[in-house]
């Protein structure tokens, strides 16, 4: 399964790929035939990839691509650029995604289009008819991708926003 646009490919990591990526060796890019360049895993992320991504997407291998992270891979280049999640399964039609741009790819509107194909590709999902996310309070960045993808505020924390976009409108019936 890939989503392609005009300047990217993105795609699910396998339960497989996804090992590759948390060992961060180069074996994933190596296997998905792109160009390794190092990344670094934060805090946040690495316990992300030990007690949410490895585990659940072993658990779920039906439907992996909502538990594990998708590429996004710059075609030119052949690198991988960034990285969007789904934060589980749809509930009652709604789905939380996460996203991320490695530094020396910011502000090349890689994610806005990113996101943008993710969009599109829920638009063809009977089960999402609506797409959350969470942005941290000032993160001019992030809240850029969401509006350029018309998602609307829609609770405001002291340190966090969350967001909603409708994909579609629930057909009742």
């Amino acid at each position: 399964m890939v989503i392609e646009t005009e300047r990217l490919m993105i795609q699910p990591l396998t339960p497989e790929q996804l090992e590759l990526y948390a060992a961060n060796d180069g074996s994933l890019e190596k296997q998905l035939g792109v160009t390794y360049t190092p990344k670094e895993i934060g805090p946040d992320l690495a316990d992300a990839l030990e007690n949410y991504f490895l585990r659940l997407v072993a658990q779920h291998q039906d439907r992996y691509y909502f538990y594990t992270l998708w590429a996004i891979i710059l075609k030119d280049q052949q690198v991988i650029a960034g990285d969007l999640c789904f934060k589980g399964e749809p509930d009652e039609g709604e789905v939380e995604i996460g996203y991320g741009t490695y530094p020396e790819f910011q502000q090349l509107g890689i994610m806005s289009e990113a996101v943008g194909a993710l969009i599109d590709w829920c638009k063809q999902r009977e089960d999402i008819t609506t797409l959350l996310a969470e942005t941290e309070t000032g993160n001019q960045a992030s809240e850029k991708v969401l509006e350029r993808n018309h998602f609307i505020r829609d609770c405001q924390g002291r340190d966090n926003t969350w967001w909603k976009r409708e994909v579609k409108e629930l057909v009742v019936g």
